[in-house]
């Protein structure tokens, strides 16, 4: 979840269309229905382009060549005529009079006997629902709300996000997840409440309907009364106020009580959050996610992804930036790798290994954060790595880049840090051999805790089996500490592990000095800190390492926090 109220109105994504009830439509709408419509086919005709190019790149000439079918019927202008006569004569809505005059030519289609005919239906299919889907907003690149919106959807993917215009977003209400799902997590970068596991929510609500979120409570409330929305603005004033409190002093060191001082970066993702990065009150970003940029538009010139890091790099100046390679794969599925789809993606071709396997999208990427990196600092950290030979193998290639670039006498950055990321336990247990190759380590906790545990944390069947205060994920937190022991290499912990206050004497206690967060989080996470004795944290530490119940191991670490700060919990 992501905490906060918010009150609007619904935008239902939904995996599939309703069919187009009869609307009518007045003599003076038809001249928008019409543009309503030719935009559509507009988009989808790139869509269906941009699948065919991706086809011929992966190999599939004559697979591609079936997208040609589906741009004739984008094409066909006696079928657009045939809909606009519907429109201005019968004063039908687009979406109807376009929707029916394609199912006509469906039922045709199915009704021959030519069996090859017979299965073209499937082509006008296909096509129809892109068109129908991009004429309710429903896939377009910046979805037709022209107004703030709260996003109701089965469960809200990385692809879903970028296709989203953010700016209008009020809150996300999701049928599946947890606390750490992409929606929640988004969310919380976001800056705006969510909740997850409302089951069958996108199919009780509709766009239009108007709900209260309440992102702290976890609760969706459909057509509030008066009276709950003038008690959640109130509550909304008093969280105003503390979070105001918090605020003034964001940009004050995190040292604890006895005089140990915690670094606290800030997670980020994409270039439109680059001023709340700023002020956030982090030392540093100690995560920027690539792969939003990437799947945003996955043709990009290294020349654009240069201008977009260096982007990022100039917001943050004179602050590290530490950037992380592409994490394709798992949920992150751009639509070129998903028409040969893997039984298992969590557990197949992702992060490291899919940039190592395709070394023309990696080397691009390579040499465009080393180009936006110029004359600056900036940190590269390799996603899901495994073994020490991912390691030496992208660490090659980096300087294959490096080296390319400097023939090409293209400045280098002043300071180039490389770090891996500790995401899986075979990485925890070999934190020690991978230290000897980079300059630092990063927890990605929230893929660590679902390795190790077997925990699908988008599965809200086994979501409360998610338990970040397991023995076993503790343990391979302090290997990897452990591993950074003696300032030999930074060690530092980026998953939503490290924004959980009740957590932060337990991550003190077993020697985390590094701490990245959400934006929202980083004055919160810093308060907690101040509040605590590192000594009193260690304490804590060697009291618990030896439990075995996650809950009493969670429990004896709010207990400290809740002594410590009440307030922040609020």
């Amino acid at each position: 979840m992501s905490g906060g109220l918010a009150h609007g109105v619904v935008h239902v994504l939904k995996d599939q269309f309703d069919e187009p009830e009869p609307e009518t439509i007045r003599p003076e709408q038809a001249d928008h229905e019409m543009e309503r419509l030719r935009k559509a086919l507009a988009v989808t005709r790139g869509e269906i382009e941009a699948l065919q190019r991706q086809m011929v790149v992966d190999g599939g000439e004559a697979e591609a060549d079936i997208f040609d079918a589906h741009l004739l019927i984008l094409d066909d202008v006696t079928l657009l005529k045939q809909v606009e006569k519907r429109v201005r004569v019968e004063w039908l809505s687009v979406d109807y009079a376009y929707y029916q005059l394609m199912l006509k030519n469906i039922n045709a289609l199915r009704r021959m006997s030519d069996p090859y005919l017979r299965e073209r239906f499937l082509d006008i299919k296909d096509v129809t629902h892109r068109v129908m889907r991009h004429l309710r907003g429903e896939m377009l690149e910046a979805p037709m709300f022209d107004h703030p919106v709260i996003v109701v959807a089965k469960d809200l993917t990385p692809s879903d996000t970028v296709q989203l215009d953010r700016s209008r977003v009020l809150a996300f209400a999701v049928e599946t997840g947890s606390a750490v799902s992409h929606a929640a997590i988004i969310a919380r970068s976001m800056n705006v409440p969510a909740v997850v596991r409302l089951a069958g929510i996108s199919d009780e609500l509709h766009s239009g309907d108007l709900v209260l979120i309440d992102g702290d409570e976890g609760v969706l409330i459909l057509n509030p009364s008066e009276t709950t929305l003038n008690e959640s603005r109130v509550r909304e004033a008093a969280a105003e106020k503390r979070e105001d409190v918090l605020h003034e002093r964001r940009h004050e060191a995190a040292q604890t009580l006895d005089g140990e001082t915690v670094l606290v970066g800030v997670n980020g993702e994409f270039l439109e959050e680059l001023d709340g990065l700023k002020d956030s009150g982090a030392e540093e970003v100690g995560l920027f996610r690539t792969e939003f940029l990437h799947l945003a538009d996955p043709t990009a010139s290294e020349d654009w992804l240069a201008a977009a890091y260096h982007q990022v790099i100039v917001a943050m100046a004179p602050r590290l930036v530490i950037f992380r390679t592409l994490d394709l794969g798992g949920d992150k599925v751009e639509e070129g790798y998903s028409l040969n789809p893997e039984p298992n993606p969590f557990l197949g071709w992702r992060g490291i290994r899919l940039s190592l396997g395709r070394t023309d999208l990696f080397k691009r990427q390579l040499r465009a954060l080393l180009r936006a990196g110029a004359w600056s600092r900036v940190g590269i950290m390799f996603p899901m790595v495994t073994t020490v030979e991912e390691v030496v193998a992208a660490k090659a290639l980096l300087q294959e880049c490096a080296a390319e670039l400097d023939a090409e006498k293209i400045a280098a950055p002043a300071e180039l840090l490389v770090g891996a990321m500790i995401e899986v336990p075979g990485a925890a247990l070999i934190a020690g051999a991978l230290a000897k190759h980079v300059d630092f380590l990063s927890l990605g906790t929230n893929d660590l805790v679902q390795y190790t545990l077997a925990v699908d944390r988008l599965n809200d069947r086994v979501a409360d089996l998610y338990q970040t205060t397991h023995p076993a994920v503790l343990r391979l937190i302090e290997l990897t500490v452990q591993a950074g022991y003696g300032g030999v290499i930074r060690v530092g912990m980026c998953g939503e592990m490290a924004a959980d206050i009740g957590l932060t004497p337990l991550l003190l206690g077993m020697g985390l000095r590094e701490l990245s967060v959400s934006s929202n989080q980083v004055a919160r996470v810093k308060a907690a800190v101040r509040r605590l004795g590192a000594a009193e944290c260690r304490e804590l530490w060697e009291s618990v390492r030896d439990l075995t119940d996650p809950a009493a191991i969670r429990g004896m670490s709010l207990g400290v926090a809740e002594s410590r700060y009440p307030d922040l919990f609020e």
